[in-house]
């Protein structure tokens, strides 16, 4: 094996998309069509979303799960079978689960809870809400409880306080729903409604001949107002050691604070518990038919990394932002999967991180770089609407997406981009990931909050939940310091063990076992820390060990089993006081990656004969020098994603790589521990000397619309948009200019483009030289470049906003779409007819820069 080369491209190792079905209006032309185009801007695979359609398209509209609409996946599975593409799809239409097939029996569930003070002594009539009284009973003053059964109640003499659960059901009906899945959403904490709710699927796919799906998809949690479940106090009994009933004065915030406090964790935990079983019952499904699943378990009131935890492919996401303040969230879908020693971890990327059509290639990989510094290697594009040829421009559309598809602006050179994704994920699929600590997660202080709505673990609002806890600090404090983490729940906890004095969970191993501020702890979880650190492994503690028990059942009794697991630990853990730094005592026995204090981020995985770090320059300025690595090796290749052949080996200098990254810039290091790798070896930065293209320009309009503005000559370099017939113009227009080159430049020379709105292609003397997707726009020319009279061709595609906009402005009907329609990134209607101009084209100043003589 080459050491040098890249690992094999795979369907897996490209970028997915999600591809929303409008109306599922599909047909066999149009499938075919957009499967072949996915397939040639490297694309890896499509997740099937069906939801609501486009005006004026109803006549097409194919019901979901109908006979018409099995014909077309089987019809989409079998081409992208033949074209080497996955197929993903959605177990159910728009988000989340649910569908006709969901009666009021298995339908997500509200809960209120009553409480009315009466006054005895007379017939009482009680104010319930509208549902079905799961538990009614009246307190007196004097602790006399009397339970009741009716709206009236002859209420003995004294002061009452009525107290009574009152469930609701449906409470929610399916979001952005396709034709044939509108309907009721299924209770997300019953596996029994689970199973109910496959059945349509298992009919519908009775005698389906066709590939199957490789995965069924199950979207973030957004199951709102689902409180309750039929079997839910049962399941209370059983998994927490009493009746809820019993403490109906507690659950309703009545009596010592305390009480309340374990009452609604213990709530919270058989939700957690229940969602678990749901999760599992669809897995098991999918798996018994030959599939995996996809799961994005943020949002739920649970156990996020035991939700998580269940699909072979746990999938985060990134909204809007692109902050470093998001990872611990993000990094909870790699740490599933580590626990569990799968490989793919997935992320639905691009959502909504601009408005429409103004997102730049810039922004997209920045988007894709960050989900890979959080874990992830399985990029889906959020992402490319069905649109059939006929539909016209812009075509449909999906309200909240990056437009990805062919008339957003990044088609035409998307397979640049989708080439750095695939090489990218190639190396973060490869080996295994290399994290130094396990962090605990502590999600019994989570529920122990006291409040009386039920939490919601979203993307949106960690300001609340996760960011003022020592698990986010904890965390945070070891991404800053180089100290490279995974997480493990209790149970992940209970499948470890200890080889050689690390850690060893899901088949990754791990120098010490970290727990971050951790107050409530299950007496059984401590035990097993205490076992796995009598057998070598190495822990450290952040002020102090935890000392409460969750829940109420035997609480007393419990916190002193903690307590005498808790004395077993004394003198074998590394205290570090609240407050102060953890990262002196993790430095004991983990090396830190220094590059974190320049600004630069990392992710690092081993391979078979050393390690690989993908490295990004996040610190807005460039990086010129040594990059120290915290590993061991003798020899390094530098291998530049955007290009392969750029390849360049290093024997190990200071303890690292000698590397420039301009900021933004991304570079994977490949190390080895013994021996070298021959190749080119890397050669300090050469003097260059950089001349002007001065022109003249010329420019000619070569694809795009809404019509082809007239080409120009003698143009001065800047924004197309000052050029007559152009401001409403999204497409591509061809620059052109020649200069004069005396000498040979030995194959080192470059261009570098200066401004570029968007993206360009680049040809020298008729030869391409390749796609410049972002900034820095510089392109070597290789051996293109001649002695003597040059000619160079840039052809540069802008986005698609200045088009939007006139469409706008003239009050052109193409929104046109049911349900939620098309909206702008603030939830409104969407409006771009007083946008500012963008600008198009190329700014410059090009430049021709060649060694220095």
């Amino acid at each position: 094996e080459d050491p040098l080369a890249w690992p094999p491209v795979t369907q897996a190792s490209k970028p997915w998309t999600r591809w929303w079905w409008l109306g599922s209006a599909v047909d066999k032309p149009n499938l075919t069509k957009e499967l072949e185009d996915f397939a040639k801007v490297g694309l890896g695979g499509v997740e099937i979303c069906p939801i609501y359609g486009a005006k004026g398209a109803e006549e097409r509209f194919v019901p979901f799960l109908s006979p018409s609409w099995m014909v077309m996946l089987a019809h989409t599975t079998t081409e992208a079978k033949r074209l080497g593409l996955g197929v993903d799809m959605t177990t159910g239409t728009g988000w989340p689960f649910g569908g006709p097939q969901v009666t009021p029996e298995i339908a997500s569930a509200g809960l209120k809870v009553f409480r009315q003070e009466v006054e005895g002594g007379v017939t009482v009539k009680l104010e319930l809400p509208p549902g079905t009284v799961v538990c009614l009973r009246a307190f007196s003053e004097s602790g006399e409880v009397v339970e009741l059964d009716d709206k009236e109640w002859n209420a003995p003499a004294g002061k009452w306080d009525v107290i009574g659960l009152v469930s609701s059901s449906p409470v929610q009906k399916v979001k952005r729903a396709a034709p044939g899945g509108e309907g009721n959403v299924l209770d997300p904490f019953s596996a029994t409604a689970m199973e109910k709710y496959l059945t349509r699927f298992d009919e519908a796919f009775v005698g389906f001949s066709a590939p199957m799906p490789r995965a069924q998809f199950h979207d973030s949690f957004e199951y709102y107002a689902a409180e309750w479940t039929p079997a839910f106090l049962e399941a209370f009994r059983k998994g927490r050691g009493y009746d809820l009933r019993d403490q109906l004065q507690a659950f309703a915030g009545i009596g010592d604070a305390e009480t309340v406090s374990r009452v609604r964790a213990d709530y919270r935990e058989t939700l957690s518990g229940l969602h678990l079983a749901y999760l599992k019952r669809w897995h098991d499904w999918t798996k018994s038919r030959g599939g995996i699943t996809r799961n994005q378990a943020h949002g739920s009131p649970g156990n996020l990394l035991d939700h998580y935890a269940v699909s072979e492919i746990p999938e985060t996401e990134i909204f809007k932002h692109v902050e470093e303040g998001q990872i611990p969230m993000m990094r909870m879908a790699a740490s599933a999967a580590h626990s569990n020693g799968n490989n793919l971890v997935s992320a639905e990327t691009f959502t909504w991180l601009d408005e429409h059509f103004q997102v730049t290639p810039e922004k997209l990989k920045e988007a894709a770089d960050f989900v890979f510094l959080s874990g992830v290697n399985h990029v889906f594009f959020h992402g490319i609407p069905y649109s059939p040829e006929d539909a016209k421009w812009p075509g449909w559309l999906f309200y909240a997406s990056t437009h990805m598809g062919q008339n957003g602006g990044l088609w035409r050179d998307l397979p640049a981009f989708t080439a750095y994704l695939q090489r990218c994920q190639s190396i973060l699929q490869e080996g295994k990931p290399s994290q130094d600590v396990l962090i605990y997660y502590p999600i019994h202080d989570v529920w122990h909050d006291n409040e009386e709505k039920l939490p919601l673990f979203t993307l949106h609002n960690q300001d609340q939940w996760l960011i003022p806890t020592d698990f986010y600090q904890t965390s945070m404090e070891l991404w800053n310091g180089g100290i490279t983490f995974s997480y493990a729940s209790g149970d992940m906890l209970s499948r470890a063990s200890v080889k050689d004095g690390k850690v060893v969970l899901g088949g990754n191993a791990y120098g010490a076992l970290v727990l971050p501020g951790v107050k409530q702890m299950p007496p059984e979880a401590l035990a097993k820390i205490a076992k796995l650190v009598e057998q070598g492994a190495k822990l450290v503690v952040r002020g102090g060990l935890p000392e409460d028990v969750p829940g109420l059942s035997r609480y007393q009794e419990r916190r002193a089993e903690l307590a005498s697991v808790a004395e077993k630990l004394d003198g074998k853990a590394s205290i570090v006081p609240a407050g102060d730094s953890i990262l002196p005592a993790l430095s004991k026995v983990s090396a830190r990656e220094t590059m974190t204090a320049s600004g630069l981020r990392f992710i690092r995985r081993s391979h078979d004969r050393g390690y690989h770090y993908f490295v990004v320059n996040r610190s807005g300025k460039t990086f010129d020098g040594v990059l120290p690595l915290a590993v061991s090796f003798n020899s390094a290749a530098i291998l530049d994603p955007w290009n392969t052949e750029e390849t360049v080996t290093t024997l190990a200098k200071d303890g690292g790589v000698p590397v420039r990254l301009e900021p933004g810039q991304s570079v994977i290091i490949r190390t080895f521990t013994n021996g070298g790798a021959e190749g080119k070896a890397w050669s300090p930065a050469q003097e260059m000397t950089a001349t002007p293209v001065e022109g003249p320009w010329k420019i000619e309009f070569v694809a795009g619309g809404p019509s082809l503005p007239p080409a120009a000559e003698n143009i001065t370099l800047g924004s197309w948009t000052a050029l007559p017939g152009t401001k409403d113009f999204s497409g591509t227009a061809r620059y052109s200019s020649t200069f004069e080159v005396k000498g040979d430049a030995g194959g080192n020379a470059a261009l570098d483009l200066g401004k570029v709105a968007n993206t360009a292609r680049v040809s020298l003397n008729g030869k391409p030289l390749g796609i410049s997707w972002c900034e820095p726009h510089v392109i070597h020319t290789g051996d293109a470049l001649k002695d003597g009279k040059n000619l160079l061709e840039i052809e540069v595609t802008n986005l698609a906003a200045n088009r939007i906009a006139a469409l706008d402005r003239a009050k052109a009907p193409w929104k046109a779409f049911h349900e939620i329609n098309f909206v702008n990134i603030d939830y409104k209607p969407f409006d771009a007819s007083a946008w500012p101009m963008m600008e198009a084209g190329l700014m410059g100043p090009v430049r021709l820069v060649v060694p220095t003589k």
